[in-house]
């Protein structure tokens, strides 16, 4: 089975558990409809939650079905291409995509967060969806892509915005049910979601485990670049934009770390700083680069489309 069919598949299974967690969030509200057929209430609204809860335990299934057949299809396309998945911007995105579904399957089996699915997932399907757009893009041929090294840099910062995603939608539900209970807006929806502590406490791991990965995968960098067999110039890359950026973020994180640990913060303005965070990591992406474009390498041919 081909790379392409493989990712087809598992952005199809990613989609309807998407869809699962969702339809389970409006399903689990005190206000749904009882659709049972039994005349007695307590009845049918057992019958209604045993169908929510069979409906999450389906996305669980679907998901990880995703998270599979994504990962095939990442080792379909190295050994076909002999390339590392990050020598393309299809690969790097697509181990991206791969990484926030796992990470949230994971939190979830732990904690059962459904709404959060609701959220990380979506961002999932539509970062896998761009990079099967790029399938036939540039695939770089450099020495450096080569190195372990490199390979375990560009992972541990994936790594590290995949846990970043997870924060950021954790932040978001968190200022948005606090809106509502300031504006004493309070309806069925609400009680679906995760309490105000667990999201904070899961933004607060997210980041935790993330800033480590990021300080890592930067520090491989570095390390890259100014070892004898890296072909780069120091202060070319030390110099570039994209660097600047992700030093940048991770600027932006130790002060989220730092305002919980030293000065205490609490409630929605550590929040405020996770949003600001991943958009700053997405940025990234658009940032223009002279050492971080997979156009400036020598490009060996992208695969054929019936590969």
């Amino acid at each position: 089975m081909s790379f392409g069919t493989l990712n087809a598949i598992a952005l199809a299974f990613y989609i309807l558990a998407s869809v699962c967690y969702g339809a389970f969030v409006f399903l689990a509200t005190p206000a749904a409809p009882i659709t049972g057929k039994s005349k007695k209430a307590d009845v049918s609204s057992d019958t209604d939650s045993e169908n929510a809860h069979s409906l999450r335990w389906t996305g669980r299934v679907l998901l990880l079905l995703g998270v599979l057949f994504q990962f095939a299809a990442t080792g379909v396309w190295c050994v076909t291409m002999h390339r590392s998945p990050f020598a393309s911007e299809y690969g790097t995105l697509s181990v991206l995509a791969w990484i926030i579904a796992v990470t949230f399957a994971l939190i979830d089996l732990r904690r059962n967060l459904p709404a959060v699915g609701a959220i990380a997932l979506p961002v999932a399907c539509v970062i896998l969806f761009w990079a099967m757009l790029h399938v036939h893009g540039p695939v770089a041929d450099t020495t450096a892509l080569k190195s372990q090294i490199v390979s375990l840099h560009v992972l541990a910062i994936l790594a590290s915005y995949g846990l970043f995603a997870l924060a950021f939608g954790c932040a978001a539900l968190y200022l948005l049910q606090n809106r509502l209970l300031k504006q004493r807006a309070v309806n069925s929806l609400f009680h679906s979601m995760p309490p105000l502590a667990s999201l904070d406490a899961i933004a607060y791991c997210s980041v935790a485990y993330a800033l480590p990965l990021l300080t890592l995968g930067l520090g491989l960098g570095v390390a890259d670049i100014f070892s004898k067999d890296s072909g780069a110039t120091p202060s070319r890359w030390l110099l570039d934009a994209h660097t600047l950026a992700s030093f940048g973020t991770w600027g932006l994180y130790v002060t989220y770390l730092g305002t919980r640990i030293g000065l205490g913060w609490r409630g929605i303005r550590p929040q405020y700083l996770l949003l600001v965070g991943l958009i700053v990591a997405i940025a990234l992406y658009a940032i223009p680069s002279a050492t971080h474009s997979f156009n400036t390498f020598s490009a060996v041919p992208a695969p054929p489309s019936h590969t």
